[in-house]
């Protein structure tokens, strides 16, 4: 949890600090590996974003794509894992907090919430 409070704080920058980028950032900080690797950098906006997401086949490919490319395996919510979220009608990655929570990046800092799709380990 400490990791979470220390990265998930301050105003949301897309690319920088935003839910995919921060979930990334606690999971790397927790594990070492930084799934977000191939996609830092590309984009600035939330078109940018979306315009990866797109590109990809969609927030599930995208997300098993970089847990692939690190080598991630099938998680089962166990505190520390990375996951893709359903946060209100939007989907967005997070980190398992335990006890079926999961901690998502939102502007000025992070939200828990539980409606895990799919999670990844290292």
């Amino acid at each position: 949890m400490d990791a979470v409070l220390d990265v998930m704080s301050g105003p949301w920058v897309w690319g920088v600090s935003d839910c995919c980028t921060a979930a990334c950032d606690v999971f790397q900080r927790l594990h070492g590996i930084d799934a977000m690797a191939p996609l830092r950098g590309r984009y600035s906006t939330e078109a940018g974003a979306y315009a990866l997401i797109r590109d990809a086949g969609g927030w599930r490919r995208l997300f098993m794509g970089l847990a692939a490319e690190s080598n991630l395996k099938p998680g089962d919510g166990s505190p520390g894992e990375i996951g893709l979220i359903r946060a209100g009608g939007r989907r967005a990655l997070a980190i398992s907090v335990g006890g079926d929570m999961w901690a998502s990046r939102v502007d000025g800092g992070f939200a828990t919430f539980k409606k895990v799709i799919l999670s990844c380990q290292s």
